[in-house]
């Protein structure tokens, strides 16, 4: 993405020292305002990512696409969203890769559905469930404005996850809703096996009795559920320190890898692919 920046593009302004960057969406006319500093839109349609700008005021800024990460930190949404510091995690433990069918309930605001959909590449296919209607708008409006359209690999479905999963031979099954153990018993049909179901929960009482569920359906093995703290720190010229405000806590991740039944097994049935 070396080209020039385009209307619809997100984009960042950042000066040298501690002001936060700026966010926002570039449009063909308008002015943002950042901190007192105005900058026409126009003026920065076709610069290339890194370009310097010069305020009125004679300040210095930098104008760059985002990272994905400080996006999802800062993008339109109207609930709490999965954050970076777990997005990670989920991505690595959950064992995304390219080419990978997965379901994804709810769809929220898409924070998650932006790391999932870079993860899986168009290659691979994400079902989004949902069955609000301001989730369904406002996280297809998030794909699309980050990248630019409709995401090949993306498909919206208005429906209850704790109904069924209509979906089949998905390889990985990524759940924020609340009460994740009422999807476990519709993995047997939709999840392959040796595939892998990762759920986020804000309690540590909701994530015991996930994994009880997971537990007692017989089917799943290698239950593992950690979580993630981050501490950011503020190193400035003469001093290091941490910072005065921290979210080192917002939820737990639960992984647990689908297998054969013991009747299954047992029966000599075909376990499916690993």
């Amino acid at each position: 993405m070396n080209e020039g920046l385009r209307v619809g593009d997100p984009i960042e302004l950042l000066q040298f020292g501690r002001a936060k960057p700026y966010l926002a969406v570039l449009k063909a006319e308008g002015t943002l305002n950042v901190r007192g500093h105005r900058f026409a839109h126009a003026d920065l349609i076709g610069l290339a990512p890194g370009s310097r700008l010069t305020s009125p005021q004679g300040e210095e800024f930098f104008v760059v696409r985002p990272t994905l990460a400080r996006w999802v930190e800062s993008m339109p949404r109207f609930a709490k969203t999965i954050y970076p510091k777990e997005a990670g995690p989920i991505l690595l433990y959950a064992d995304l890769f390219d080419g990978a069918r997965v379901l994804e309930a709810g769809l929220g605001s898409g924070g998650l559905t932006l790391s999932l959909l870079r993860a899986i590449g168009p290659g691979g296919q994400l079902f989004s469930y949902d069955n609000r209607p301001r989730s369904l708008k406002q996280g297809a409006d998030n794909v699309r404005l980050w990248y630019g359209e409709p995401h090949p690999a993306h498909t919206i479905r208005e429906a209850d996850v704790y109904q069924g999963v209509p979906d089949v031979e998905l390889d990985r099954i990524v759940l924020d809703v609340p009460e994740p153990w009422q999807v476990v018993p519709h993995t047997e049909a939709a999840l392959r096996r040796g595939g892998i179901l990762c759920a986020f929960l804000p309690s540590i009482t909701q994530t015991h009795e996930l994994v009880n569920a997971l537990r007692d359906s017989g089917r799943f093995a290698d239950l593992n559920m950690l979580e993630t703290l981050q501490r950011p720190w503020r190193v400035g010229r003469r001093s290091i320190r941490p910072e005065n405000q921290a979210t080192p806590h917002t939820g737990f991740l639960t992984f647990a890898r689908h297998v054969a039944g013991r009747a299954e097994q047992e029966s000599g049935v075909d376990a499916g692919p690993a």
